[in-house]
């Protein structure tokens, strides 16, 4: 299973403050799990905002998540909470909604994954594409889930990465 986000550090916070993004949406992550993680750490998915309504709509978007929680970096009980989560011995695996490198990330997906997107769209749309035809696919990332965005013969389909992943 592809994991594309950043582990989350403790040099985060102030960092994420002094750029004035002080809001963090928390969600759950099943991405991190690590089967041959022996504790079985709880992930966690952070996202930051620069404004409360950014994060409001974000975190109603996944309001059925029980770890959806808005957190402000100007509260130091979130920030000490948020330190907590990040020690060695915590429950809980952050990671951080950001890509280290956006076109490593392309490329990987391009790689590993150009089956499953010729799969999925044969089976989920009406595009005939010969085999000879490349798929070229952009990435985006919206509430904390990664989508894959085809584009051919002048049609566009956005898909999450785990169907494509599945497929």
């Amino acid at each position: 299973m592809l994991q594309p986000f950043e582990p989350f550090k403790q040099i985060y916070l102030e960092r994420l403050r002094s750029l004035k993004k002080r809001w963090l949406v928390s969600q759950s992550y099943h991405r991190a799990y690590n089967l041959l993680d022996a504790q079985h750490k709880i992930g966690l998915l952070l996202t930051d905002y620069d404004t409360r309504g950014g994060a409001n709509i974000h975190v109603n978007a996944v309001k059925n998540d029980k770890y959806a929680a808005v957190l402000d970096l100007e509260n130091e009980a979130h920030r000490n909470k948020l330190t907590e989560m990040l020690r060695d011995d915590s429950n809980y695996t952050l990671y951080w909604s950001v890509v280290k490198s956006a076109a490593a990330l392309k490329k990987r997906v391009d790689l590993k994954y150009k089956e499953h997107m010729r799969r999925y769209v044969a089976s989920h749309t009406r595009w005939r594409i010969g085999g000879s035809d490349a798929l070229y696919p952009n990435i985006e990332v919206a509430f904390g889930e990664l989508f894959i965005v085809l584009k051919y013969a002048g049609q566009v389909l956005r898909v999450k990465f785990e169907e494509i992943e599945n497929a």
